[in-house]
Formats: structure tokens, sequence, C-alpha cells
């Protein structure tokens, strides 16, 4: 799973939007020069304003005659506003360089925000198409390419989930996807709008967000008790502070090992002296503790790219999971040595050295430490609200959530309890289920489906068993006994065609239904801006 937002707001000297009036007005105010209280300690209660409000704010600007030389792309691209307009003076799109501006923007804000690689690609494709321009687009993980005009573009794409912005940059995107006569500098304002405005939390909720996540996913996502939420509420603070390190210092690419090396190093202390809970909980510990950072997005949108004939992208999200699981399973492993020398002598009947000093890899006997119905009935309304807020979703957003993935979590885990189908097709399933439910929800209020569809992934936590199945292979490399050791790579694979199967059937019932939706909402900016729908 890619990191959740934890940005700090955007600051920007350039005018953004604000909802007034409950939400049925916009105002336009500078941006102060400091942080403030609110984006310390804040927390947004207001209703979304809706994007054709949006809109119909920029149109009525007088001021709205040009667009800033200066203003960036942005997303951690040096290029701005002049340098598009350099380059394509003199060709044939010499006017047309403000749109070319706009697709490139929102391009980058739908990766940024968490869309994925093959909705962003056909979304943006029907938005050229309207616009009247010939454009190609590649999305990978990191890379964005497009070729418009004769010229080819290249630029770095920063992957992170932020679902308050990216349910407005979506709504704004499938509008210019219908609407014939779209103002381009009308949209690039509330672009920018959308991008410069403060996300809904701010540091310190955020930051208990994500502490509570990891801590409730001990008993949610791995189905222990609370001696191992107790354990992992010890543990987390060390995950989201290397997070936040990270962040700070610029160090993502090497995020993941400096994560799960410290995950490492803290487990065993936790264990030996404060939480001495089994060794085979060990395994919903560290779990709990690298939960963002478990492969779940990489799988499924890996399988669903394939499918939709995105190779290069589809299996490089596969490569990416499997790599992500050694290098969690040797950061654990590393950090381990410092404090969990010997640690397991109880499983190894009294031996001493490497077999006694590797991570715990498989859980108990019995796989539910705490009742199913109280796990699924009752704590999975914590966990799910805190993994909704770590996602920066409003809080007025999060009920419409809840009817997505509450029955879907309940469908799955009796089909599991019940023992009547395997377990990937009950992953099927319970994902099929979901995104129907995700797209009626879309349908409703325009909430992105697969925003819906992430807090599912990250309860079910795809890619934890493969993380176990690299720590198995060390202790069997090691000669350790009686350890049984997962097919790494078709359990991995398995793990991400199960859920993507189930996911792509159910979009291709709703795309058309979907489309007739946004034709309508076209219809309604146009009687608004003064578009032509």
């Amino acid at each position: 799973m890619q990191n959740t937002a934890m940005e700090h707001p955007s600051r920007s000297e350039e005018e953004r939007t604000e909802s007034v009036s409950q939400g049925s007005e916009v105002a336009l105010k500078k941006a102060p020069p400091k942080a403030s209280l609110r984006e310390w300690l804040g927390v947004d209660f207001s209703r979304r304003v809706p994007i054709e409000l949006q809109l119909a704010s920029y149109s009525d600007l007088e001021q709205q005659g040009d667009i800033s030389s200066s203003a960036p792309l942005g997303f951690g691209n040096a290029v701005t506003a002049g340098d598009i307009q350099r380059i394509y003076a003199g060709s044939p799109l010499t006017e047309r360089w403000l749109d070319v501006f706009l697709i490139l923007k929102l391009s980058l804000a739908f990766m940024a925000y968490g869309m994925t690689t093959v909705d962003a690609k056909l979304i943006m494709l029907k938005v050229c198409e309207n616009l009247g321009l010939q454009a190609e687009f590649h999305f990978s993980t990191s890379v964005l390419e497009l070729s418009v005009g004769g010229h080819s573009h290249v630029l770095w794409i920063n992957v992170d989930i932020v679902a308050d912005k990216l349910m407005d940059v979506t709504a704004l995107a499938r509008l210019l996807a219908s609407a014939r006569a779209a103002k381009t500098r009308t949209a690039v304002l509330a672009l920018n709008g959308i991008i410069d405005r403060p996300l809904p939390y701010g540091w310190l909720p955020s930051i208990l967000n994500l502490w509570m996540l990891f801590t409730w996913a001990a008993i949610c996502a791995f189905m222990g008790d609370f001696q191992d939420l107790a354990a992992t509420a010890m543990i987390a603070p060390f995950s989201v502070g290397t997070m936040l390190v990270c962040k700070r210092f610029k160090l993502g690419n090497i995020e993941l090992c400096l994560v799960s090396l410290i995950v490492g190093i803290v487990i065993p202390l936790v264990w030996k002296f404060i939480v001495p809970v089994s060794i085979c909980s060990i395994p919903r510990i560290w779990g709990a503790a690298l939960l963002l950072w478990l492969p779940g997005t990489e799988l499924i949108n890996g399988a669903y790219e394939i499918k939709y004939g995105k190779l290069i992208s589809g299996a490089s999200q596969f490569m990416a999971a499997l790599i992500k699981c050694a290098f969690m399973g040797i950061g654990l492993t590393i950090g381990w040595q410092v404090f969990g020398r010997d640690a397991a002598l109880q499983a190894t009947n009294g031996k001493t050295g490497v077999v006694a000093s590797l991570v715990p890899s498989h859980g108990c006997g019995d796989p539910f430490a705490t009742p199913v119905y109280m796990i699924f009935g009752v704590y999975n309304f914590p966990m799910l609200f805190h993994c909704f807020a770590s996602l920066n979703m409003r809080l007025r957003d999060m009920p419409y959530a809840f009817l997505v993935v509450y029955p879907s979590l309940l469908v799955y885990i009796s089909l599991v309890v019940s023992g009547q189908v395997p377990k990937f097709v009950a992953n099927a399933i319970a994902t099929f289920l979901a995104t129907n439910l995700a797209s009626a929800v879309e349908w409703w209020n325009g909430t992105p489906a697969n925003l819906s569809l992430v807090p599912i992934m990250i309860i079910l936590a795809p890619g934890q068993p493969s993380v176990a199945s690299v720590l198995a292979s060390m202790q069997v490399d090691n000669g350790v006994s009686g350890v049984h050791v997962t097919e790494f790579w078709s359990n991995l694979a398995l793990q991400g065609v199960s859920y993507a199967f189930g996911m792509c059937i159910a979009l291709e019932i709703w795309r058309p239904i979907l489309h007739s939706r946004d034709q309508v909402k076209a219809q309604q900016v146009a009687s608004i801006c003064g578009w032509a729908a």
C-alpha cells in the first residue's frame, strides 16, 4: 500500500477558494505566510463545495484574463506555464498552450491524489478528445509521458492518496470530458484552487489517525487480541515517526527500508520487556506496524492494468510488489538482530544462534484471537474511521464509504468462516460486491470508486502472506525445521488477480452508466458557467 498523504497543507501566493455560507458561495483569500493553528490541529467539518459552484466562482472573476507565466505544474516538477508557452510558440498549438498546461497538470494531480493509471488514462484521453487535442499518454508509478502537438513531455509523478482532492479533481476532469466548449482558463484556476487548499485534517489529527490505524490493525486486519493491540500501539509511533522523518528530509527512496528496519529493532524490546505476547503473535504485530507499506495497491492495480492491456505498467507494479515484500523481510530481519538475538529459544527447543534469531513468520494455530463477530461487528468501526481519515477523506464523505466497505467485509468474512468457498473466491466475490457499491456511490455523489475500495484492501492486507513467505524462506535456508514456505510468486499473483477479477467485471457494468451521468452533469455546468454541453 502506498503511504497515505502526510504532506503539509500547501501554501501559495495565488488566490484559492474556500467555502462559505454553507458551501453555496466561494470566496477568494490570500494564503497567510505562516502555518495557522487550524493547519496543525484543525479538522474541516464543512460540506464539500460542488465543482460546478467552484467553476462558477472562477468564471465571474475579473482578473482571470491571464495565467501567470511563473505558475508551476507542481508535484515535484519545475516546469512553469511560461515554459509550456515557449515550447509551443510557432507551432500549430501556439494558441492552445494553455490546454496543454491543463492536461499536464490534471494528469499529475490524478496520480498524486490516488487515481489508478488505467482510469487516469481513460479520462484524460476523453478530455483531450473533447479539447480537440491528439495526445498519447503513458503512466507509470514514477513517470508521466505525454506526446501532443509533436512535442513529448516526461514528468515526475508523486504517487499518493488524498481522497478530498481526488474527488474534486475527478469531478473536474469528467466535466471537461463531457462539455464541448469548456473554458480552459477557468478550469486551470479551479484546479489551482483544489491543489492549493489545505487538507481537511491538521498535522496532529493526521498523525493520531495513522497511529490509531496501525494500532487497530492488530485486531481488525490480523485478527489478534488486545495484547497484540497494546504491543502495536507502542511500536506504531516508530513507524509514523520514521515516515515523517523521511518526508521531512526527502528520504522517500529508502523509507521502506528504514521503516522495516526500525520495526525489526523495536518489536523484540516491546515483546521482551513490556507486552510478553506469545511468539506466534509476532507476525500480527509486524504486519500491523507495516500495514501501509504492504503492497496491496500494487498487486491489485498490476493485475487490473495487465487485464486492460497496460502490460509494462502492470508488470512493473507486480515486480514492485515482489521487491517490496523482499525488502520488508530483509529489513525486519536485520533490525531483529539488534535486540532479538536468541529470542525464539522457546520455538527452537533451546537451540541458540541463527535459528533462534530470525523473525517469526507464521501465526498461531487459531487465526482468530478475538471472536469474529466482535472484529467485524464492532472493532471495524474505529478501524475504518481512522482508515478513511488517514486517506484525507472529509468527515461528511465518510458515511458513503462506510456503506461500501462494511457490507463487503461482512460478506467476505462470512464466506471465509463458512469454509464453503476457497479464500481466493471469497476475495473475488467481496471485491465484486464492493466495486458495485462503490460505483453506485460514484453515480450518486461522484466519489471515485477506487477511493472506496482502498480501505478494504488495507484491512484485508494483501501482501502480508508474501512477506511471511520471505521470512519463512530465510528460516528454511538456516535449517529451521517444521517451517512451511508458501509459493512466493504464485501466491502474490493470485492475491492480486483474485481481487482484480471481481473489480474488473463490476467496473465494466458501471462504466456506461457513469458516462451517462457525466453527460447530465455537463449540461448542468453548461447552464451555470456558460459552457456548451
